[in-house]
């Protein structure tokens, strides 16, 4: 049963959130029964559409006299502008950090499903059509997990070339401005590669040659650099990496001169120290040192709408931005979001679509700063894009989800259309009006709290000075139960009496669809009244800002453009639908099926065009990268004793020349694969450079997340010296020795999982069999190749089908509309490790229901001890005990039911059940 597509699931998804809302059958959240507002009146007049020709627009009207109206007021002088008349913050929008890998799929998505890639990349970047992110900045990677993943390092050597063909940013940049040559760009570390030594003219050398590198390949000049480490913390680490900062800036304009020079370094502009908040204890720093006054153009940090004295003399006295320079894409899609917490309507919440657009406005200007707001003009979303699989470290965070690059699905969110009620009505360079820009609220972990606030409000106009006629949008972001009701005034900001645009997002109404009321131009607000305060006469519009909501006001009808187009339900679903990847699947790494292309004017096979990434791999440590073998192409781990990287260290001791430690690994496939086999060739590097370091090549199955070690649930290790462990969860469950074993030579591996039983073999020869009658099995999830830091080489990967048994499942979420919960639950927003962060709760006496056609089900996810009573069909209960099992493991689980419809109904008999999702399996088709 495949997983139900976004266009065919929205009304499914609608209909059961409300028919259970209003059955009372959901445990109500805590906005459940607030009360609303009042409704705007009918409209009593339609005025033309914004093209003049167009169908009507009604006119809005709130003529409730119990009303209470909060004033703001829109003053075209009210914009904070130094001695010359130019204003000291302009509008700088949103962009993305593509970094830690979470961008390596869409090297994928770009050989397989091409149209599925732009549609992608233009959703992102088309400034009419898209969201029109304006910035992105990439990691300087050094082969070590910075999170999310390990982003390769562009020189692994201090004579090595700069490659900037591996990995996915450089790509992402170039691709990104071929569709918006405006973008701005950026580069920054988190980790370090070890022959720098931390020595700055190293660390030089490697920064500017992938400054040059990137030029000579995607014809890319880089607009920014932050050159400290990414969230540097600690006051010594602070006060050095200021000091490298100042020095890469001043050698930076020495080689702007220099006969070699790419283009005129001295143009791109300096960000620091981009650091995790501690904002005002950097601009402190910068402050108190005149050469970082000169070479400092920027004030980056992140997860904080806090500013203070010194971000303020920063920004009034010298002029620098202050940028939001990491914070987060919203988290759980809106339909998931629906299901489980429908008051909200899938546009409220905790790191929703309204909560970023609040931490947005916040940062410019939160009220509890004070004097001392933030003013941050550029939010970057970590990730904008997650093209990594599902279930990596910190997803899912995105505004489009791009994990299945054979069949080209993708997900777009509701983040996307947040972004432009703000891009396509705010344009580069428009002025903040003070007055009416910024919230309140308590804050809470990069924003601030659900349903704390009561204003929200961001006001620009179009810059004092320029051409034709001034023009202003207002974006309210409403991340409350409770609807706001402005009377908006406006003075001196061009003609008076002219109407507003009102664009606004929230949730659908009863029966529509889950993304019917996205970016919708509902009307137009005109002048109620006309009012003069201190001598000025102001326009007044009567404005209403729903719960739980975006909306946008405007003097431009089509926005900025010209050209803003209202959303259609299904705009941002895909074309393709949701296959798994098709068993068997083998790869041989030689990839000559794939045509010759032009990169930066040279024509690149396959495999230099990705600078030998192999196809749907994702590493997590080292680098898993095709080198030519001599006889043909082969996978080989880049990374060993004499190239490990310096670790992404700011969260443990601080010191920056700590060796990464975490064995190498990478992950590939489809989560669904649940029965199958999985093998390899692979050949253990015969170069001893330290001792310390285990030698092994490693292979495992049913990988689900991010976990370190083996990464894959279980996974067989062979050794130099013939040792050999099998292991789940990191644990040996059986090991052994093979007799004679010849390290110099190919070996074939293999593991293999019918069930809760796993075996695993060596050229042919069974190693050992693993019964897992625990109480936490795990039954579907990827493959993962581990190896020793060593140049382990693979060849001819092979996963394949078991003869009578389901390879293939569909993993439905807790909070998909088709499972019901008839006595209520607890919804849980959960971490990354959990699938689509959401989790139901059930206590004594609730119960859920799934339906589904297929061969068998798991239930899985973390959830304590219960008795449970489980019904089949129409057959008789079955009183079962299950836990506790951790994350994604399999807690309860039935096999050999025929291919055809059921009903499992569960409830719990004691104890407390934790669902995350329900893996269904599906005979596949070989």
């Amino acid at each position: 049963m495949p997983r139900l597509h976004p266009r065919t699931a929205r009304s499914t998804a609608v209909a059961a959130a409300l028919a259970l809302a209003a059955g009372g059958l959901l445990a109500p959240s805590a906005s459940a029964s607030a009360p609303r507002g009042p409704a705007a009146a009918a409209p009593s007049a339609t005025v033309l559409g914004p093209t003049g020709d167009a169908a009507a627009l009604p006119v809005l009207r709130l003529d409730d006299p119990s009303i209470d109206w909060r004033e703001l007021l829109v003053d075209r002088d009210d914009v904070e502008r130094r001695a010359d008349g130019t204003a000291y913050n302009t509008f700088g929008g949103f962009g993305s950090v593509s970094c830690n890998n979470t961008s390596k799929l869409l090297l994928d998505y770009k050989e397989e499903q091409p149209e599925a890639y732009w549609r992608i990349m233009r959703m992102l970047f088309d400034p009419v059509t898209g969201a029109g992110l304006k910035h992105i900045k990439v990691e300087l990677g050094a082969d070590s997990n910075s999170s999310s993943g390990a982003e390769p390092a562009t020189k692994r050597s201090a004579d090595e070339p700069a490659n900037v063909l591996r990995g996915a940013g450089f790509h992402f940049i170039a691709d990104a401005l071929s569709i918006n040559p405006d973008i701005e760009t950026e580069a920054l570390r988190w980790g370090e590669p070890s022959w720098t030594g931390n020595d700055p003219v190293k660390r030089y050398q490697w920064y500017k040659e992938t400054i040059d590198a990137a030029y000579d390949t995607f014809g890319v000049e880089l607009d920014w650099m932050s050159p400290s480490q990414n969230e540097v913390r600690g006051g010594t680490y602070q006060a050095a990496e200021l000091a490298w900062t100042v020095q890469f800036a001043q050698w930076l304009e020495r080689d702007a001169a220099a006969p070699d020079a790419r283009y005129d370094y001295s143009h791109i502009k300096i960000v620091a120290l981009d650091s995790y908040r501690e904002g005002d204890a950097v601009a402190a720093r910068i402050l108190a040192d005149p050469e970082a006054l000169e070479q400092v153009d920027a004030l980056g940090y992140h997860y904080d709408i806090v500013g203070g004295p010194n971000v303020t003399r920063l920004n009034k006295e010298f002029g620098k931005e202050i940028l939001y320079s990491e914070g987060v894409a919203p988290m759980i899609d809106p339909q998931y979001r629906l299901a489980a917490d429908p008051s909200r309507g899938g546009v409220g919440g905790t790191v929703s679509a309204a909560d970023i657009a609040d931490r947005f406005i916040n940062a410019y200007r939160w009220s509890a700063a004070g004097a001392d707001p933030a003013h941050m003009t550029t939010f970057l979303f970590q990730p904008a894009v997650s093209a990594m699989y599902e279930g990596t470290q910190y997803s899912p965070k995105h505004l489009v989800r791009a994990s299945d690059p054979w069949s080209g699905y993708w997900e777009g969110d509701v983040g996307l259309v947040a972004v432009r009620h703000f891009h396509q009505f705010v344009g580069d360079g428009w002025e903040y009006v003070e007055g009416a820009t910024g919230g309140d609220g308590t804050k809470g972990d990069g924003g601030t709290n659900v349903d704390t606030s009561t204003r929200t409000v961001l006001t620009a106009r179009t810059p004092a000075g320029a051409d034709g006629e001034a023009q202003w949008s207002q974006v309210h972001a409403n991340n409350t139960r409770t609807d706001r009701y402005f009377e908006v005034k406006v003075a001196d900001l061009g003609t008076a009496g002219r109407p507003l645009y009102a664009w606004e997002t929230r949730g659908p109404d009863a029966g529509e669809e889950y993304d019917a009321n996205y970016l919708q131009n509902t009307g137009v607000y005109e002048p109620v009244r006309t009012e003069t305060i201190d001598g000025v006469e102001h326009d007044v519009y009567q404005v209403k800002v729903p719960a739980y909501s975006i909306l946008t006001l405007s003097t431009l009808a089509h926005g900025t453009s010209g050209a803003t187009a209202e959303y259609v339900p299904g705009d941002l679903a895909p074309d393709a639908e949701d296959t798994i990847l098709p068993l068997p699947y083998r790869d041989d790494f030689e990839y000559d099926e794939y045509p010759v292309t032009t990169v930066g004017g040279r024509e690149m096979t396959y495999l230099e065009r990705r600078g030998g990434t192999p196809r749907y791999t994702a590493d997590q440590d080292g680098a898993f990268e095709v080198v030519d073998a001599g006889h043909g192409h082969v996978l080989q781990q880049q990374i060993h004793a004499g190239n490990r990287g310096f670790t992404w260290n700011v969260w443990g001791n601080g010191r920056q020349d700590v060796l990464q430690t975490a064995a190498p690994s990478t992950v590939l496939g489809d989560h669904r694969w649940a029965d199958y086999a999985a093998a390899v060739d692979f050949r253990l590097d015969g170069v001893d450079r330290d001792a310390s370091l285990a030698n092994y090549a490693g292979l495992g199955l049913r990988q689900t997340y991010a976990r370190g070690g083996d990464q894959a649930t279980y996974a067989v290790r062979v050794h130099e010296d013939g040792r050999w462990q099998l292991r789940k969860l990191d644990q040996v469950v059986a090991s052994g020795a093979v007799a004679g074993f010849d390290a110099a030579a190919w070996h074939r591996l293999a593991v293999e999982a019918r069930g809760n039983i796993v075996t695993a073999t060596l050229d042919g020869v069974r190693l050992g069999q693993y019964t897992d009658s625990s109480a936490n099995p795990v039954l579907a999830g990827r493959i993962a190749l581990t190896s020793g830091f060593y140049n382990t080489q693979y060849d001819n990967l092979a996963v394949t089908p078991v003869q009578g048994y389901a390879w293939a499942s569909e993993k439905i979420d807790d909070a998909d509309p088709r499972l019901t919960y008839p006595d209520g639950f607890t919804f849980a927003q959960a971490g990354y490790a959990h699938f689509n962060r959401t989790q139901h709760v059930l206590t004594a006496g609730r119960s859920v229901t799934v339906p589904f056609r297929g061969t068998g089900l798991n239930l899985f996810g973390a959830t304590a001890a219960a008795t449970l009573e489980v019904r089949v069909d129409d057959g008789a209960p079955r009183t079962v005990q299950v836990g506790p099992a951790g994350t994604r493991e399999t807690s309860y689980w039935l096999r050999d039911l025929g291919n055809r419809p059921h009903t499992v109904a569960v409830r719990v008999v004691s104890g407390t059940y934790t669902l995350d999702g329900v893996d269904v399996l599906t005979p596949g088709r070989p």
